[in-house]
């Protein structure tokens, strides 16, 4: 896939941009889980290009062979972007999710399978078994959780928090899975395990 000028776009463009395209190819994947996908391949090495990713995605019959020019090019801008926020030492990387004006089970659905494509990425793309610390390990039992989380949920207060500290939790927790496993010498990062329930 061809490399693409600097990004242009925010992440939430982005995901409704994949969003359209997949939903004119007929591709059954949503955004977020394809994203959880890049984002589980990418905490191993930075050194992982779109090909590879697209080949994961082979892996979890995805027909790559379906996507298009357009959506190639969003996918690689998506990519850059998140490449650049892991490594960023400015913690600014973000998950692949809807607007915040979507119904909160949506968000919680999309969270929920961005933590189920992480899983699956982190496990396909891993070239040799790694030992990894206690909190590590609850890190990824917890994503495993979230996975499953229930997506029917109201639109309450408590419901909102509740999500934006999960999402924080993964999102922190992403950081420094991948400080553990490329060995980066950067301040820590240190997200909450505090588990939280959405009602």
């Amino acid at each position: 896939m061809a490399i693409q000028e600097q990004p242009t776009h925010t992440l939430e463009q982005l995901f409704e941009d994949l969003a359209d395209s997949f939903l004119e190819l007929k591709i059954q994947q949503e955004p977020s889980e394809v994203h959880g996908v890049l984002v589980g391949m990418l905490v191993q090495s930075d050194k992982k290009s779109v090909d590879d990713w697209l080949a994961l995605l082979d892996m979890i019959d995805l027909d790559t062979a379906q996507i298009d020019e357009r959506t190639q090019s969003i996918m690689q801008e998506i990519y850059q972007i998140t490449r650049e926020g892991l490594a960023s030492d400015q913690y600014d990387f973000q998950l692949l999710m809807p607007a915040d004006d979507y119904e909160v089970g949506e968000r919680a659905n999309a969270l929920a399978v961005w933590a189920s494509g992480f899983i699956t990425g982190y496990g396909l793309a891993a070239e040799h078994k790694r030992d990894l610390s206690v909190e590590m390990v609850e890190l990824l039992n917890h994503l495993h959780a979230i996975s499953e989380l229930d997506d029917q949920l109201s639109d309450s207060e408590e419901n909102e928090k509740d999500l934006y500290e999960l999402y924080e939790y993964v999102r922190l927790g992403v950081l420094m899975l991948r400080q553990a496993m490329q060995g980066d010498t950067g301040a820590a990062v240190e997200p909450s395990s505090e588990g939280k329930t959405l009602h």
